[in-house]
């Protein structure tokens, strides 16, 4: 087969889950599979960019000299027709304008719906942009790929789609086999921690009053008494999202607002250490189309507070304590079952140890390959 694949995201300057994933979805096709040729297509991007994802000769770089104003559906359009691939691989959930080629079987991976489900939560120039092209993605796509089995069924509920077009692929972790996972509790220096762009959709602000909450011990199943509290601190680890002007209100306004640290973008390296040292992680979402952090997090070895819904309860399972995502109480009681419990939280990291060792970007890689070969298998036989 020859495959194309817009790798348009890895040009963004912020690290968003969607460039996580074409890059490390990318790099491990190119791992696995020595029989197809590869197109990766990009619009003016830095070379260097690419050829960090793959050297491999099957994988040809496709690169636009200049740069194009919405490439994506004007100029990327033009070379897939003059390339004419078997497969167009989509990372994104949008497609090309174009009519669609006789030959040409789309896959389009589609991560979430979190646009319908929260509209508040988003621009009215990001909202609609989010829902016309994902109503045009799932509509001319062959096969959808999502994360989740709980995405997969907002895409049924939302757009009335064949669940046989729908195939869930889980994510991976990068090299969690490598990773220093003897992060001992920092007596000196305790915090909890969050990884994640500052939006509203990430429920930060109810993280800060259950925060607040651990902190003045206003909620009765907290510990009456703890040395570690004085010096306990929330580390907000991400960059500044949409609407998130009202989380740093939030935090500046708080009577703990020394304790409470945006670190803003951080380096991979300085995310290890995070990861590594950390008490413990919280991830309040309200909808989550799969939650990538929380894994990262559990392949160090770090105890997990977890929202119990969307996909997040899904990926977890029992390896992670699980609080309601709409009350600031519970996600202070959860947190507060691993505050003066060390074998509570021995026995979580090691189930977080466990649980991250089942996700992996080439066992991801290998499912993707199939859903291609299976839409080029139906091309063949109609």
């Amino acid at each position: 087969m020859k495959i194309a694949i817009n790798v348009n995201e890895l040009t963004l300057k912020q690290e968003t889950g969607v460039k996580v994933y074409t890059r490390e979805i990318v790099g491990a096709l190119e791992k696995i599979d020595k029989e197809n040729e590869y197109i990766l297509y990009a619009n003016n991007c830095d070379r260097n960019v690419i050829n960090r994802v793959s050297t491999n000769s099957k994988f040809k770089i496709q690169n636009s000299k200049f740069n194009y104003p919405f490439w994506t559906y004007t100029k990327f359009p033009q070379e897939i027709k003059k390339d004419k691939p078997d497969i167009l691989f989509m990372p994104i959930q949008a497609v090309p304008f174009f009519k669609k080629p006789k030959n040409l079987k789309i896959v389009v991976t589609v991560h979430d719906l979190a646009f319908l489900l929260f509209p508040d939560h988003f621009t009215a120039k990001d909202k609609f942009l989010l829902y016309f092209h994902t109503k045009r993605a799932v509509a001319m796509a062959d096969a959808i790929i999502t994360p989740s089995e709980a995405t997969k069924k907002d895409i049924i509920k939302f757009y009335k789609t064949d669940e046989n077009k729908i195939k869930v692929i889980y994510h991976g972790i990068t090299n969690h086999e490598s990773r220093i996972t003897n992060h001992e509790f920092k007596a000196n220096n305790p915090y909890i921690l969050f990884v994640g762009q500052i939006q509203p959709r990430k429920n930060l602000i109810r993280l800060i009053e259950a925060f607040e909450t651990i902190k003045t011990r206003r909620n009765e199943a907290l510990p009456r008494s703890s040395s570690t509290l004085p010096r306990l601190r929330l580390i907000i680890a991400g960059g500044k999202g949409w609407m998130a002007n009202k989380t740093y209100e939030k935090a500046k306004k708080s009577e703990f607002s020394e304790d409470i640290i945006f670190t803003g973008k951080v380096s991979d390296k300085d995310l290890a250490k995070l990861y590594q040292n950390a008490l413990m992680f919280v991830l309040p979402s309200l909808y989550e189309g799969f939650g990538l952090p929380v894994l990262e997090a559990m392949s160090y070895g770090v105890p997990c507070v977890v929202s119990d819904n969307s996909s997040l309860s899904e990926i977890v399972d029992d390896h992670a304590l699980l609080a309601n995502a709409n009350s600031s109480d519970d996600i202070a009681q959860k947190i507060g079952m691993f505050l003066n419990n060390e074998p509570l939280r021995k026995d979580f990291a090691e189930r977080s140890l466990e649980n991250a060792k089942e996700f992996s970007w080439n066992k991801a890689a290998k499912k993707t390959l199939e859903v291609f070969e299976s839409v080029q298998c139906i091309a063949q036989n109609v």
